[in-house]
């Protein structure tokens, strides 16, 4: 009998490595200002454009052709930072980095979850809000909002020019995003 293994996946726009380390910048100084906190790793940063969970390969074949659909009617494109925010859950939270409103990556998200649709993979419930996430369960010793006003952010351009199917998993206990599937735009 063979075992199928599950794998937990989503699909993201990856980042060059300049942006990266402009994102540790970022960090560092939300670090400064914490007592504790899960930060997301260097490596890790990613914008996710589809969180889809833990599927069988079966299911992320299926994926894959999606992906192709969607990428080969879409145009390279680049976006822009907007703004420090935070997903605020109870004494901790979520701080991430925005980015400007873009009809491209709009288009590039209603694309891809139209597309997993059609091999059921639920639409999102909630509205899209594009971020990159710089930590979870974030203990601050200081008020956000004078975070947000002390860390000017700069606008730099991060080029999209392909989506990644993505597995999240541990390697020697550390959550690791491993490209499983990458596909260029056209």
């Amino acid at each position: 009998m063979i075992k199928l293994t599950n794998k937990r996946v989503f699909i993201a726009i990856e980042l060059e490595e300049s942006i990266k380390d402009y994102l540790q910048e970022m960090q560092n100084k939300i670090i400064k200002n914490s007592t504790r906190g899960n930060f997301t790793i260097k490596d890790n940063f990613h914008l996710t454009l589809k969180f889809i969970g833990e599927v069988e390969d079966e299911i992320i074949e299926k994926i894959k052709v999606c992906i192709d659909d969607v990428a080969s009617r879409q145009n390279d494109f680049n976006l822009q930072f907007s703004r420090l925010g935070e997903f605020p859950r109870g004494n901790k939270t979520m701080p991430w980095v925005g980015v400007k409103r873009s009809e491209s990556l709009d288009k590039l998200h209603l694309d891809m979850e139209n597309s997993l649709e059609e091999v059921s993979i639920k639409k999102e419930g909630k509205k899209f809000t594009p971020h990159i996430t710089l930590g979870r369960q974030v203990v601050l010793n200081r008020d956000f909002s004078k975070l947000v006003d002390e860390i000017a952010i700069e606008d730099l351009t991060i080029i999209v020019d392909k989506i990644s199917l993505m597995e999240s998993t541990r390697i020697n206990g550390k959550l690791k995003y491993i490209p499983l599937y990458v596909k260029k735009l056209k």
